[in-house]
């Protein structure tokens, strides 16, 4: 938001900031009918309908049709919302059309939006898009959304055909994110696969999130120190952004080849990593795996391979807790490694990730071996703040976050200020001597 916009809401009386409050929750919420009834009742609302006060700087149309809700841009848009308003977000503003909600988008088309060439190279859009370069050849190359070109957005072969034959850069990476249009397609590998096809570059997390053995192959025999790669790390990273590579949203932030391919059980593909792998990389799979006898013949040859292993090493202990995993929890432990170890000083510990997911026997098994009930993440959050967190909006159906909960205060965490959480985790905490609240707990 500018500093403009900024000052004006900053001097508003406290009842209209209030009211302010409510119209933007309920477009947070799609909540269409209190929209409306908000917009009716207090009709200077409408001045303030395209200031960029939401996510990413956006205005309320773009959130709206982000979301794909056309009950709430239909209300917008009839109390004076600009069709054609982008977000304010620095590496490149995003629109109405700049999303994949694609009937929602021909609709907004006929509304009177804006097709710029990242709309149409993702709408399919050929024929505009011909006529977009036959008047600017740039085009193709032109930054939009967090700085994509649009081969980003191009879904279709005959579009991504049509920009690569008109001097579109296969490789060329976006602002916010240091991704390739390919990178940007791990998870929608047809689009990856026929990218790759065309000579777009490829990377060991590319070639593991499409299964390809053969490429796995090439990537290690020319650079067998590929497997040393993470996300967040040396080539994939976002650069001179804090913006974080598009790996870390795809495919997850500190994620390593060899236990994506574990994580994804891609077999052939793990077994071809294998046989470049070191012996920590082979013993730290067998943890994963729950192998316990490869774990304890490595361990007899390397009695200090434990000892030696790096902070984001010990910390598969809490993936294997977040992935329900008990298995392989207790073959960390018994091999050695810390029962509160993390990535760094304000990461999750495995109990956080155990009582996330409402898991009561990990979160049992992990208490009776000594883990503290105290340990902070990075919102500050011990592990019952984790356990009324995911009982809220987790809500795992296979978790029992009341008996959790039960055992984090029985193992003496410290208790919250309000009872929050569902119904039975309140319960539980009401039980406890914590007063009834509506807070929520990081």
């Amino acid at each position: 938001m500018d500093e403009k916009n900024r000052e004006f809401l900053d001097s508003m009386s406290e009842q209209d900031k209030e009211v302010v409050e409510q119209v933007t929750q309920a477009i947070n919420n799609d909540d269409a009918e209190t929209a409306t009834l908000l917009f009716q009742t207090h009709s200077w609302l409408a001045s303030l309908i395209d200031v960029p006060c939401f996510a990413f700087d956006s205005p309320a149309i773009v959130t709206a049709a982000s979301r794909g809700n056309r009950e709430m841009v239909d209300v917008l848009l009839e109390h004076g919302a600009d069709i054609n308003a982008k977000s304010q977000w620095w590496a490149g503003g995003f629109g109405v059309l700049h999303h994949d909600h694609h009937d929602l988008s021909r609709y907004l088309i006929d509304r009177g939006a804006h097709v710029d060439p990242h709309a149409a190279a993702a709408l399919g859009m050929i024929e505009l898009l011909a006529k977009m370069v036959e008047e600017d050849p740039s085009v193709v190359n032109r930054r939009g959304p967090d700085g994509q070109v649009p081969l980003h957005f191009a879904k279709e072969r005959e579009i991504i055909d049509f920009l690569l034959a008109h001097g579109a850069d296969i490789d060329m990476r976006d602002i916010d994110h240091n991704g390739t249009p390919a990178q940007w397609a791990v998870n929608s590998p047809e689009k990856c696969r026929y990218l790759v096809e065309r000579g777009a570059e490829t990377d060991i997390f590319m070639a593991c999130m499409l299964d390809d053995d053969d490429m796995v192959h090439r990537i290690l025999e020319t650079d067998p120190n590929a497997l040393q790669a993470q996300v967040g790390k040396g080539d994939f990273t976002s650069g001179d952004s804090d913006g974080g590579h598009i790996y870390e949203y795809t495919i997850g932030t500190a994620a390593r080849p060899l236990f994506l391919a574990q994580r994804l059980k891609r077999h052939k593909v793990m077994e071809t990593m294998l046989k470049y792998s070191s012996t920590e990389q082979k013993f730290l799979l067998a943890c994963l795996q729950a192998d316990t006898a490869t774990a304890h013949s490595i361990l007899s040859g390397h009695p200090n391979i434990v000892a030696s292993l790096q902070p984001l090493d010990e910390s598969l202990i809490v993936d294997a807790a977040g992935d329900i995993r008990l298995d392989a929890v207790r073959a960390m432990l018994e091999v050695g490694f810390h029962v509160d170890a993390r990535r760094s000083d304000r990461s999750p510990t495995a109990l956080h990730a155990a009582a996330i997911r409402g898991n009561h026997e990990i979160v049992k098994y992990l208490l009776s071996q000594g883990a503290s009930v105290d340990a902070k993440n990075e919102f500050g959050g011990t592990p019952l703040g984790s356990c009324i967190w995911g009982s809220m909006y987790i809500q795992d159906p296979s978790g029992d976050y009341a008996a959790v909960a039960e055992s984090l205060i029985e193992a003496g965490v410290k208790l919250p200020d309000q009872a929050v959480g569902s119904g039975d985790v309140k319960k539980v905490l009401t039980k406890h001597g914590v007063p009834d609240g509506s807070s929520n707990q990081g």
